[in-house]
């Protein structure tokens, strides 16, 4: 069977599985995503061949990956480097945007070959979309680098089915380089690839905090000591539990709230909900906090970036299930503020770990750290055990390097280059300075 026609049957039994288990709305809705017809709105082509081309996403939401494209986009621009993203999700706002994939995995396998670029990096989103990167890269001379997230993709490397796991390791041999978060996907990689897997966290230390908040928000955020639980979105695993472990941290902050009034509990949900489930989990969660007397400790935000809660009295709480590297623990001990997250993953040194699960343990680990710390966070400027900031866009840009210098030797003499300021060895132009 060929790759094209393996690709069409897992976007037929993704729509297939839609018919099954959705309403007749989300399945209309998945159907006019996948056949959607491609139009001149969709890509932006830049006049001259881009030296970097990324796929992610790209805030809103202010998820990990998206916080991070939007961080290192600025600083391979301050290096003379062309780059350009085609964002995971509708959005065509930043001026480094030149296309919208709509997470739609056949917008994967086309619109990279309207864009001209010398090095592909690939931010992994769900295996759908990795095959149609990796079908696409036909007919181009281009380098492709992955950026693995998370363990997801163990589920299609270990599958019984030897069709789906021969077909996943060659779309991860397409790429002339793969990247890990963390060590342990790291060396699940590096069984199937055959060759060594650079890891490399996807973390930049912010060199400018957002603007803050609104009122509302701010004024919740003045007074108390807070704790923060960062969510991407409500996600529940196969055993019908939610990921993110946002009901561990509600019912830990209902146990201490009574004894510690100066207590409070903000959710940060990158994606606001828009399933039912989902929206009935969370109101569930609303309604545990107002049977204890506390709906005016809580809040719950949408659509917000983390950084700007970083100047206030909070701690950031992880109780997540499962992990890849989550970048908001960086982030926060990156700005000098307490961190309190499960031990599913190794975590950065620095970071209070419990057991997943454990209410009494993650109670124990939150007045540890309120008795413990001081009440004002001290920024520590990305040196703090959250890791070298510095050290993870050098191992980045040596990356990047690497398959620019590689795209340039499959290039003939003939084909203009134009200026690579951000390749020379020049101190100056060093984005990490």
């Amino acid at each position: 069977m060929s790759k094209a026609r393996l690709f069409a049957r897992e976007v037929a039994s993704g729509r297939k599985r839609v018919t099954r288990s959705s309403s007749g709305a989300a399945q209309s809705r998945t159907c006019r995503r996948a056949l959607a017809p491609m139009s001149s709105d969709y890509v932006s082509k830049p006049s001259k061949e881009l030296d970097l081309l990324i796929l992610a996403p790209v805030p809103p939401p202010f998820g990990g990956i998206a916080v991070h494209v939007k961080r290192l986009v600025p600083l391979l621009q301050s290096a003379g480097l062309r780059v350009g993203v085609l964002n995971h999700f509708r959005s065509t706002d930043d001026q480094f945007i030149v296309g919208a994939l709509n997470r739609n995995p056949l917008n994967y396998y086309r619109l990279p070959k309207r864009v001209p670029a010398r090095v592909l990096h690939y931010h992994h989103a769900r295996w759908s979309t990795l095959m149609a990167v990796a079908m696409a890269k036909r007919r181009t001379q281009a380098r492709y680098v992955a950026t693995i997230h998370s363990g997801g993709l163990q589920r299609q490397l270990a599958s019984r089915n030897p069709v789906v796991r021969r077909v996943t390791i060659w779309a991860l041999r397409r790429f002339e380089a793969v990247i890990a978060v963390n060590s342990s996907i790291g060396s699940m990689l590096e069984e199937h690839v055959g060759r060594p897997v650079d890891v490399v966290p996807a973390f930049l230390a912010e060199e400018k905090v957002e603007s803050g908040y609104d009122s509302r928000t701010e004024a919740f955020f003045n007074f108390g000591r807070i704790l923060v639980v960062p969510a991407y979105r409500i996600h529940f695993s196969k055993s019908n539990v939610d990921v993110y472990g946002l009901d561990s941290a509600t019912d830990a902050f209902i146990a201490l709230a009574v004894e510690n009034p100066e207590l409070k509990l903000a959710l940060f949900i990158a994606m606001k909900p828009t399933r039912r489930r989902a929206k009935r989990y969370l109101s569930a969660l609303e309604q545990r906090a107002a049977d204890a007397g506390l709906s005016d400790r809580l809040l719950v935000a949408f659509e917000l970036p983390l950084s700007p809660a970083l100047r206030h009295n909070v701690i950031i709480v992880r109780p997540t299930r499962s992990e890849g590297d989550a970048l908001s623990v960086r982030e926060g001990l990156s700005a000098g503020v307490p961190v309190i997250a499960t031990d599913v993953v190794e975590r950065p040194s620095g970071t209070v770990t419990f057991r997943r699960d454990d209410i009494p343990g993650l109670c124990a680990a939150v007045l540890g750290v309120i008795h413990a710390s001081a009440p004002r966070p001290q920024a520590t400027g990305g040196d703090s055990s959250a890791g070298d900031a510095g050290e993870f866009s050098r191992d980045l840009m040596r990356i990047y390097r690497e398959q620019l210098s590689a795209a340039a030797e499959l290039r003939p003499p003939s084909v203009e280059r134009g200026p690579r300021a951000a390749m020379d060895s020049t101190p100056s132009q060093d984005p990490d300075r």
